[in-house]
Formats: structure tokens, C-alpha cells, sequence
């Protein structure tokens, strides 16, 4: 069970409509990794696509890997020769030489390890540069059929799995597989029969690894599925920490989430059972190795077929295989699990962004709705064959019972959903047919939970429009019966809480309201901006919005009669269709419904 979540009303939302194809953001985890999906590229050639963005830096990191392979494969070589040497001649410059030779190694073992953390870092930055970018611009759709914590885990603790990708992976493997190599070589020169052995426990280790290592990609994607699940749930409950206190609800909140952390909990007991088995299977197979060439080895020294001095290079070529087989199997299970949290990435970078461009937006003063019909799920209409007019400069208010239509009316003008039939019109021009950032500049919004930003009154303020300097800002307040507010506390510095909680219901209508007139749209559209608010805010917000909708042509979803009846148009919307027009004294008489709902001061 996940915590719960405030239900949100049909006008506002899908209202439990199912998303349409295209709007998820889950991928059977069980995919091959050599192949994509739904034309997404394999996690692994994602990840090398990766990589070579940063082939500059990944070509210094191999070269420096590189040589500190052969310097690190010259040391056996020099111990053999001092340990010939030994009692037949002088040793001091061969001691010097292989102290040299370990402290050059070193050096570029070090410098390594920088130029690797540094191009992970920017492997990082760059990607979660690029998912901030695509999570600001998805269809809204998706995040109505989303959790935004799920969302955040995919940027924090997804990418963080694909920096391990390059700290411990592909470039620490080649370096491993040149040392390797160059040891096998110059074991092959020094006794075949040895190596042959030593390759066959190598071999059974390598197949048991990459074996059991593919099942890391699997658990790894279903453990970060289940970390987001546990995030988003976190961030529902604490913004409505408030609601769940009231209600005494802690307990069943606590124990959702104590189900949700659970299910991460024995995704990460999966993948602790593979790693158990995968990181010893390196120090296993060469304990195996060690054994079998000291017995073997000193049989041999003692028949006299090889000399001590190569049985104790042959060892020190075994460790030497030891280490780079060690950092080859961490870097295969390194690599999986990148792999894994590259899937869910790559489920939200392969998402169509809103679509761009399209003609710029006059500065229009009215709207006309022809025959629009809408459905969030494709199945299930919400609008059908809607049609009205909004008057320029007029005050224009949508009523009617929950669910009617009247909030989704709001998301189509703005066009955060795309109308199935009929046409939007913005003066003379189809709104299906223009820039949906040209048209929000002429089209004003107010949500019905006004939106306020963890930060300052002037970052607030500025949302959207960074160039508006101190004195607009405090204009704006004073027309919203704002301004002594924060005089009384820092000004335009006083900070916020997240998601303006320091701010009554009221407060944050009027500082939404106070953002709105500074965009100066010619439009402005207001959804529900009194339902949640008492008496006294209700008339500090109808004096606001008439200090706002001055030279505007205003919008109005409204729930409560004292917001409608000075409105000069009033649209009575029903089951989704506009069900009678007109003023509130026409109403009275045409509409039975607008008459019973006026009589119960409820518009909705």
C-alpha cells in the first residue's frame, strides 16, 4: 500500500482515466540489454554512446591505464633479475629501477583515477542536465499519469548508478584486460603446462560470472523501481503532512510506506545475493590458481624443469592476473547495474517532448470554442460538442456541477491537452495551430491550488519573467492588497516555505494573481481562485481580481456565487456540454440548474 493521496476532482484532473499509449514510463526489465525497445537503443550502446562524448577524456584515462599496465608487467621481470643476480653481482641499480618503476606507476594510477572521477562527474551533469530539460517539457499527460517522486529518483539516484559506469568500469576493465594479457603472454613464455591450468579455473569463473551478472541488470532496474515508488510516496505524504496529522493518519501512512520501503528492501536483498556470490568468484579462482601452481610449480623445480627464479615470476604474473580479473568482474556487475538504471532513464528521455513551434499568437482579446469535443483516455468524453463565445474585455464565468467540464476547459485553452474534435480560437486563429509558448503569453493562468515556489516573494514573482526589477513587483502587490504583508517581514526577500505554506489560502491566490499581472497577458483565466478561502479572503481575492482584470478579457471558473454575478457573460456547463448562457438574471429565469444551484450559493 502506498500512502494516500488527495483525490483530485474530475474537472481537474483525468480523473482516474487510464493513460493513453505512449504515457508510461515502465519497460519489462527482463529485456535483453543487446536490444532496445520501442526503437530506444540497447542500455549498453546507450551507455557507450555515452562514453564517447567524453572520448577525449576516456583516451587519457586508457593511454595512462595503458602504461601503468606495462610498467606494472616490467616489475616480475626486474625481481627476476635481481633475484639471479643475488650473491653473483651488484643489484642497486635494478633496485632502483623497480622502486621507479613502482612509483611512475603510481603517479599514473592517480592520474587516472582523477581524469575518471572528473569525466564522471560531467557524464553526470550532462545527463541530468538533459533530464531536467525533458522532465520540464513532457506532455502533461505524463505526469498525470506519473509520480513526480518516481520522477526525481531518476534523476538523483538512476544517474548516480551510471557514474559508477565510468569510476569502475569500462576504462579500469581495459586497463585490466592489457595487464591481463601482457601476464598471460609472458606466463606462456614461462612454463605453458602452469598457465593451461590456471586459464581452465579462469575460464569456469568468467562463464559463472557473466552468467549470474545479467540477472543485476534485472533486479537492478526493479530495485530503482522501487526506490521511486518509495520517493513518490514520500513526497505525497509530506504535502500532506498537514491532512494526515489532522486525521490521525500517521500510522497508516507510516505503514504504506513501510510496505513500499520493503519491496525496495527485498529488490536490494536480491541483488546483495548475486553480488555475494559475483565478488568472491575473482579471489576464489585465484586462491584455486595459487595452489595449484605452487604444487605444480615446485614439483617442477624440483625435477629441475624450470628455476626458482621463474616459478617466483610465474606467481607474481599470477597475482598480476589476480587484480585486473578482479577489477574486469566488478566492472561487469558495475556495468549491469548502470545498465539497468540507464533503462529507466532512457524511459524518460525517449518520451516526445510537448511538441514546438507552430505561428506566433497575436495579441487577442477573445475566445471562441467550435464543437469541441475532448477524452483523456480516448474513450470516456469530458467535453462534447462545446461551443461559446468570450467576449473581448468582458468577464466571462464557467459554472456548473463537479465535473462538468469547467477545469478542463481551462487545460485546453492553454493547450496542455490537444483537442480530439473541433477548434479553439484565439481571435481569428486556431489555437491548434499556434506556438504554445506565444499563445501562454497571451493566455494568463491561475490554477485553482496556486502555485508558490519554495524561495522569495521576488523569485515568485519573477517566474518567467527574470528582467521585472523590485518597483513592478511591489506595483503588483499593492494591486493584490499584498504589499503590507511582506513590508512587515523582509520585503520582497521574505522566504517562502515550500509550496508557499508560510501563506494563507488567500495570500497565495492574490500573490499567483500579483505574478499573472506582471506577465500582462491580454487574457487572464482564473480557475476557482475563491473555493477554498473564507468570507473575508474571498473579498480581498474579488478585489484583486478586479484590480487585475482591468483592460483584460477575464475567465472565471467559479464555485461561489458572489464571484459570478457581476460577470457579463456566465456559461452553464453540464455532463460536459454548455447547457444555457447568459447573465445572472437571465439565468435565474432560463436555467433551472443555474437557479438551483444559485439557490444553494453553490456553483459547483
Amino acid at each position: 500500500m502506498s500512502a494516500p493521496q488527495p483525490p483530485a476532482s474530475p474537472d481537474e484532473s483525468p480523473g482516474g482515466a487510464g493513460p493513453q499509449a505512449g504515457d508510461t514510463l515502465t519497460t519489462d526489465p527482463r529485456q535483453d540489454p543487446g536490444a532496445g525497445a520501442g526503437g530506444r537503443p540497447a542500455p549498453f550502446r546507450a551507455l557507450l554512446a555515452m562514453l564517447a562524448h567524453h572520448r577525449g577524456a576516456l583516451t587519457v584515462a586508457v593511454v595512462l591505464s595503458l602504461f601503468g599496465a606495462v610498467l606494472g608487467l616490467a616489475q616480475p621481470m626486474v625481481i627476476n633479475e635481481i633475484i639471479g643476480r643475488i650473491g653473483q653481482g651488484a643489484v642497486t641499480g635494478l633496485v632502483v629501477l623497480l622502486i621507479g618503476l613502482l612509483l611512475v606507476s603510481s603517479a599514473l594510477s592517480a592520474g587516472q583515477i582523477y581524469v575518471m572521477t572528473r569525466t564522471a562527474e560531467a557524464a553526470v551533469l550532462s545527463t541530468r542536465q538533459q533530464l531536467v530539460a525533458r522532465m520540464l517539457r513532457l506532455p502533461v499527460r505524463i505526469y498525470d499519469a506519473h509520480r513526480t517522486g518516481d520522477l526525481v529518483t531518476r534523476l538523483g539516484s538512476d544517474t548516480t548508478l551510471v557514474r559508477q559506469a565510468f569510476t569502475g568500469g569500462l576504462v579500469d576493465a581495459v586497463g585490466g584486460a592489457v595487464t591481463m594479457v601482457g601476464a598471460v603472454v609472458l606466463m606462456l613464455l614461462i612454463d605453458p603446462l602452469m598457465l593451461l591450468i590456471v586459464l581452465a579455473v579462469v575460464a569456469v569463473t568468467m562463464i559463472a560470472v557473466i552468467t549470474a551478472s545479467s540477472l543485476l541488470q534485472r533486479y537492478t532496474t526493479k530495485a530503482q523501481e522501487a526506490v521511486g515508488a518509495l520517493g513518490a510516496g514520500m513526497d505525497r505524504a509530506l504535502v500532506a503532512v498537514r491532512t494526515i496529522r489532522a486525521t490521525g493518519a500517521q500510522d497508516q501512512v507510516e505503514a504504506g510506506l513501510g510496505t513500499d520501503a520493503d519491496r525496495a528492501y527485498r529488490q536490494g536483498v536480491r541483488i546483495a545475493r548475486v553480488e555475494a556470490l559475483l565478488y568472491p568468484a575473482s579471489g576464489l579462482a585465484m586462491q584455486a590458481s595459487f595452489l595449484i601452481v605452487l604444487g605444480v610449480g615446485g614439483a617442477r623445480v624440483a625435477a629441475g624443469d624450470i628455476a626458482v627464479a621463474d616459478l617466483v615470476s610465474f606467481v607474481l604474473y599470477l597475482f598480476m592476473v589476480s587484480m585486473p580479473l578482479g577489477t574486469i568482474f566488478s566492472a561487469v556487475t558495475t556495468i549491469r547495474q548502470a545498465m539497468g538504471a540507464l533503462l529507466r532513464i532512457q524511459q524518460v528521455m525517449e518520451q516526445d517532448l510537448e511538441p514546438t513551434g507552430g505561428t506566433p499568437a497575436a495579441p487577442a482579446h477573445d475566445l471562441t470554442f467550435e464543437g469541441v469535443s475532448f477524452s483523456y483516455d480516448g474513450e470516456k468524453p469530458v467535453l462534447e460538442d462545446v461551443s461559446f463565445h468570450v467576449p473581448a474585455g468582458k468577464k466571462t464565468a464557467l459554472v456548473g456541477p463537479s465535473g462538468s467540464g469547467k477545469s478542463t476547459t481551462l487545460a485546453l485553452i492553454e493547450r496542455f491537452y490537444d483537442i480530439d474534435a473541433g477548434r479553439i480560437l484565439l481571435g481569428a486563429q486556431d489555437a491548434a495551430e499556434l506556438d504554445r509558448a506565444s499563445l501562454r503569453a497571451v493566455v494568463g493562468y491561475v490554477e485553482q491550488e496556486a502555485a508558490v515556489l519554495a524561495g522569495t516573494v521576488r523569485e515568485n514573482l519573477q517566474l518567467g519573467a527574470p528582467e521585472i526589477n523590485d518597483e513592478r513587483c511591489w506595483w503588483a502587490l499593492e494591486r493584490v492588497n499584498l504589499r503590507s504583508r511582506f513590508e512587515e517581514a523582509d520585503g520582497l526577500d521574505t522566504v517562502l516555505g515550500d509550496r508557499g505554506m508560510s501563506l494563507s489560502g488567500g495570500q497565495r491566490q492574490r500573490l499567483a494573481l500579483a505574478r499573472m499581472l506582471l506577465m500582462d497577458t491580454p487574457i487572464l483565466m482564473l480557475d476557482e481562485p475563491t473555493s477554498a478561502v473564507d468570507s473575508q479572503n474571498e473579498q480581498l481575492i474579488l478585489d484583486a481580481i478586479d484590480a487585475t482584470a482591468q483592460g483584460r478579457t477575464l475567465v472565471v471558473v467559479a464555485h461561489r456565487l458572489s464571484t459570478v454575478t457581476d460577470a457579463d457573460q456566465i456559461i452553464v456547463m453540464n455532463n460536459g456540454r454548455v447547457e444555457a448562457t447568459g447573465t445572472h438574471t437571465e439565468l435565474l429565469e432560463t436555467s433551472p440548474l443555474y437557479r438551483d444551484l444559485a439557490s444553494r450559493q453553490l456553483l459547483g
